[in-house]
């Protein structure tokens, strides 16, 4: 399947890329159906439409990206009423504009309606080719650093109905029910939406394990910083040390993994690219929660040795870190 992705470093551990998807989108395309799409809109509605164009195909400047514009894509998305094939259009312009690292400053707009994220948390009710816009979306937004500091946001905020989420919480929502849906190009961006989380340096703490216990971290007030994946991938010394992850970047490890290991168990060949993602992704994750990950195995009973191995250099390199790192976390 030709998904049309292309790599960034703008954040690694290793050799790894966070993945973008460039040529999977075609704004111009998108934008003229748009247009044809909306027939009545105002004149405050018409500018927005116009400043968007400007951004997108004429590659103007973020200037153009203001509240007035975030309010019309909002209300094209919220109003459930129109057309499904605006927001259809709309998500896949703002992915191709995720794509720009000046998108962050639209991002950072959103953050007292948090109307992106809500539409996004909407992620089960969608059409697939929704569902397909808001993937690519958070999977582009992983552009820039600042915008993926937004998909990562794990600070609580309370939705209509008063329930608490997060922007991270939401991002992995998407992410897992895209991995385990039955839509190949849906696992596609799934899978890199999952291995782009990954790669995000964490913030954490490496703790003396003759210092605190399991039981006594959850109650101890901990200076959390940013670590880096190398720092976290390379530490060896586990049985002197841990690495202590905030506990929403821990559950959405583990949420994470169990759709892969779902993926995988459900899978018959799946593409070499999509599974060497999921099992780096586990690598990644069994540095931080390595319980955890042992248990979501059990839960989801996979034989990760006999689907996984042989086939391909790369993932039996992977497999082998994770099954040293899982055999620790056993002793």
């Amino acid at each position: 399947m030709d998904s049309g992705k292309s790599f960034s470093r703008q954040t690694s551990f290793g050799s790894d890329q966070v993945i973008l998807y460039h040529e999977a989108l075609n704004p111009r395309s998108d934008f003229g159906q748009l247009e044809k799409l909306l027939t009545n809109l105002d004149d405050k509605e018409k500018e927005s439409l116009k400043d968007l164009k400007k951004y997108l195909l004429q590659k103007e400047g973020a200037w153009l990206l203001d509240l007035q514009m975030l309010d019309f894509v909002s209300g094209l998305l919220e109003h459930r009423s129109l057309n499904p094939d605006i927001r259809v259009k709309m998500l896949r312009l703002l992915a191709a504009g995720a794509a720009r690292q000046d998108f962050s400053s639209f991002l950072q707009m959103d953050r007292k309606n948090r109307s992106l994220m809500k539409f996004a948390n909407l992620f089960d009710e969608l059409s697939v080719e929704e569902q397909k816009g808001v993937a690519l979306f958070l999977c582009n937004a992983f552009s820039s650093g600042k915008g993926s500091e937004w998909v990562m946001y794990g600070s609580t905020w309370k939705l209509n109905d008063d329930t608490e989420t997060s922007n991270v919480r939401i991002a992995s929502k998407v992410a897992g029910y895209s991995m385990v849906s039955y839509t190949p190009s849906l696992q596609e961006y799934g899978s890199a939406l999952i291995y782009n989380i990954a790669l995000k340096e964490t913030k954490a703490l490496l703790v003396p394990k003759n210092k605190y216990t399991e039981e006594d971290l959850p109650s101890v007030q901990l200076d959390y910083s940013t670590v880096t994946n190398e720092d976290i991938m390379n530490s060896t010394d586990t049985s002197a040390t841990q690495f202590v992850t905030l506990k929403v970047y821990n559950d959405v490890a583990a949420e994470l993994s169990m759709a892969i290991l779902k993926y995988i168990k459900k899978t018959k060949n799946p593409p070499e690219e999509i599974l060497y993602r999921c099992v780096r992704s586990l690598v990644k994750f069994s540095h931080v929660i390595p319980t955890d990950l042992l248990s979501c195995i059990a839960m989801v009973q996979v034989d990760l040795d006999e689907l996984v191995k042989g086939q391909s250099g790369r993932i039996d390199t992977e497999m082998s870190t994770l099954r040293s790192k899982l055999v620790s976390a056993k002793e």
